[in-house]
């Protein structure tokens, strides 16, 4: 699944480029954003090196032309048992996220760009599971998840080491696609 253009009545999502890197930067070397973010983000050098490697990944969150945050969307296969069909399981789950310059929080946008991939990423048959993680002190992104009916599906102990807090807690919410299409607007 190639990453989409995605529009909402205030969103462009579209793939990142490596032109926005630097803008990015911005929020991203904020210590409020990189204290829940997968990597502790100290330098510019840092964020430069992750965000080239996970271009594939990611996609800016634009509102009125300016970027306001960005997002994970990874397809991957799921599990399953040695010796089962591996086309049943192959792109069949997609991990989201989601980093919004706090400049820009409290608006929405998280949601309205993540609910927005998670129909993308059900518009593809094969995608039966979309799933999100976090920091389980992280509670404005778990609640984000609840808000778009995703369900915690696991809460590990002391499994995160957070470069400043040492061992915390994570969390992992999911959708599956019986779940969306029961609850989505027809």
């Amino acid at each position: 699944m190639s990453l989409p253009v995605i529009r909402t009545d205030r969103l462009l999502m579209r793939p990142f480029a490596a032109a926005d890197i630097r803008d990015a930067w911005s929020y991203r070397g904020l210590e409020e954003v990189t204290t829940w973010t997968g990597a502790w983000l100290s330098s510019y050098e840092q964020w430069e090196q992750r965000a080239t490697s996970t271009l594939d990944s990611l996609l800016a969150i634009e509102r009125d032309g300016r970027l306001v945050g960005d997002l994970k969307f990874a397809r991957q296969d799921g599990w399953g048992q040695a010796g089962s069909d591996p086309a049943a399981v192959r792109g069949a789950e997609v991990e989201i996220g989601w980093t919004i310059d706090p400049a820009h929080a409290g608006r929405g946008y998280a949601t309205e760009a993540a609910r927005a991939l998670i129909a993308h990423a059900f518009g593809t048959p094969s995608v039966r599971r979309v799933v999100a993680y976090a920091f389980a002190d992280n509670a404005p992104s778990i609640r984000i998840m609840r808000k778009l009916g995703m369900r915690e599906e696991a809460r590990t102990r002391e499994d995160s080491f957070h470069a400043t807090r040492g061992w915390i807690d994570g969390v992992a919410y999911a959708m599956l696609r019986s779940e969306w299409e029961a609850t989505r607007p027809v």
